[in-house]
């Protein structure tokens, strides 16, 4: 295993106890090289009209830890700092107790979901009134606004120009890509 190698632990504990947990690793593992989180999901959270953004975890009773240590040596380091926490149970291990890295597939598609604060941002779909370009199929290159959305059969309704009139196209949401402005 290569030393600039990065590792993704995950730490069984009481749900609700997990922000207490991260605040104390990071006391505790200050030169370990660890950095304890907790994933979170930005919601919008709408209440008279008026938007809040809320941060919620997003997985309830797990921490995470990024090291760039291998499973035996964080193991050998961490063991001790997590057998005095309370309510941290027990790393999640991969068959092999000693298997505790998160395999780096899954990590990879976790750290792409997450940005640099280690929270998954709003996502924002295609609504009425948005530019958008045709990507593939006979219109590609086209761009146009949406005149209406069907979200359940992922379909978009433009207006675009045809045979000297404009018309209406339906089309699939995946054959289009908003342009920002």
């Amino acid at each position: 295993m290569l030393k600039n190698e990065l590792y993704w632990y995950i730490l069984f504990v009481r749900t609700g106890d997990e922000e207490c947990i991260v605040k104390r690793l990071v006391r505790d593992l200050e030169d370990k090289d660890c950095l304890p989180f907790v994933p979170k999901k930005t919601r919008i959270l709408r209440r008279q009209g008026k938007k809040t953004l809320i941060y919620k975890t997003c997985f309830p009773g797990y921490v995470f830890i990024e090291s760039h240590q291998s499973s035996l040596d964080f193991i050998k380091n961490i063991s001790p700092i997590i057998r005095n926490i309370k309510n941290a149970y027990r790393f999640l291990s991969y068959g092999d107790k000693d298997d505790i890295a998160m395999h780096e597939e899954e990590r990879v598609f976790f750290s792409n979901l997450i940005n640099d604060e280690h929270c998954i941002d709003v996502s924002h779909g295609y609504k009425e009134g948005d530019s958008i370009r045709v990507t593939s199929g006979p219109l590609v290159g086209r761009e146009s606004f949406i005149v209406k959305t069907n979200k359940r059969r992922n379909e978009a309704t433009i207006e675009t120009s045809l045979f000297g009139t404009k018309t209406q196209v339906t089309l699939e949401m995946s054959v289009i890509e908003r342009i920002c402005t």
